[in-house]
């Protein structure tokens, strides 16, 4: 790689760091290509990329912005998934696919504006619910309110029938 390819990885790199809502930095070391082909296409369907960056490379493209606490974590063969949507659908992917992977690690990851987040802390990521679900949620609990407001509206107008009713029966059983 020469210093014109390098010096464009950096800034492509730049550009990937900074766009990410979540940057997760793996080890890979193991996996054949079928395996990387599989984690390629599990993310791309929660729509987070997959890059192997050299380790300099990266340091350079993270230097002085909010993704610099990864840089003690820059050693070894690294993969780094770059999450531009959804964070929690993204450490679900990693880390199913870490459990079904002996060889495959989560090592650290980064939240935008630089939130270190350790191994356990991706995990617990990876539980909360994705950005579908928590849509469907707050629709539902929207939805709630004027569904009990148009309830309590028509208590008294529904009682009041009720009541109607209820003499109407009395005054035939009277007849």
């Amino acid at each position: 790689m020469n210093r014109m390819e390098k010096t464009q990885e950096v800034e492509d790199l730049k550009v990937l760091f900074g766009d990410a809502q979540l940057t997760v930095l793996t080890e890979y070391s193991g996996l054949d290509v079928a395996s990387m082909t599989a984690l390629r296409r599990t993310l791309r369907q929660v729509e987070t990329g997959y890059r192997v960056v050299k380790n300099t490379l990266a340091r350079l493209a993270t230097a002085d912005t909010d993704n610099e606490v990864l840089h003690p974590h820059f050693t070894g063969p690294l993969g780094v998934a770059f999450a531009n949507e959804d964070p929690a659908a993204a450490a679900k992917a990693l880390t199913e696919f870490a459990k079904d992977h002996d060889e495959f690690n989560i090592r650290a990851g980064v939240l935008s504006g630089g939130k270190l987040l350790e191994v356990k802390e991706i995990e617990a990521l990876a539980k909360l619910p994705g950005k579908d679900q928590l849509r469907a949620m707050l629709l539902g609990a929207l939805s709630g309110a004027p569904r009990q407001f148009v309830t309590v509206l028509t208590a008294p107008s529904r009682d009041f029938v009720g009541v109607l009713a209820a003499r109407q029966r009395q005054l035939e059983e009277a007849s």
